[in-house]
């Protein structure tokens, strides 16, 4: 009979303990800084926080990653990846449009490409 007693009143501690555990802090929170954190869209370690456009991020960082294309802008919107900015020549222009539609399907997306690049020299 104590043992009972005894489970009863351990069962009956744990379950007043468990209802507290999911209330949630419910203090204003004071002296928050507004707008994004110091250092601007970067996380801890200097890596660049994910976007909400997965398919712009690919597209421009494959852009960025070739010094030939330095100076291209990427732009999403509506289902469609723009090209913008000004290229060499129309080789640059070509290679720019090639590399753009690779990131776009390996994004995993079937966006249409608008290559609105401009050539120095034809």
């Amino acid at each position: 009979m104590k043992q009972l007693a005894l489970l009863a009143s351990v069962l009956v501690v744990c379950g007043l303990g468990a209802v507290g555990c999911d209330k949630k802090d419910e203090t204003p929170a004071v002296n928050t800084p507004a707008g994004p954190a110091p250092g601007g869209d970067k996380m801890a370690g200097g890596d660049k926080m994910a976007s909400a456009d997965p398919v712009k991020d690919k597209v421009d960082a494959a852009i960025k990653a070739d010094d030939k294309l330095a100076g291209v802008t990427v732009e999403h919107k509506d289902g469609k990846v723009v090209l913008k900015g000004e290229v060499a020549d129309n080789a640059a222009k070509k290679h720019a449009g090639e590399v753009a539609t690779k990131a776009i399907t390996d994004a995993g997306s079937t966006d249409k490409l608008q290559n609105m690049l401009t050539a120095k020299s034809h």
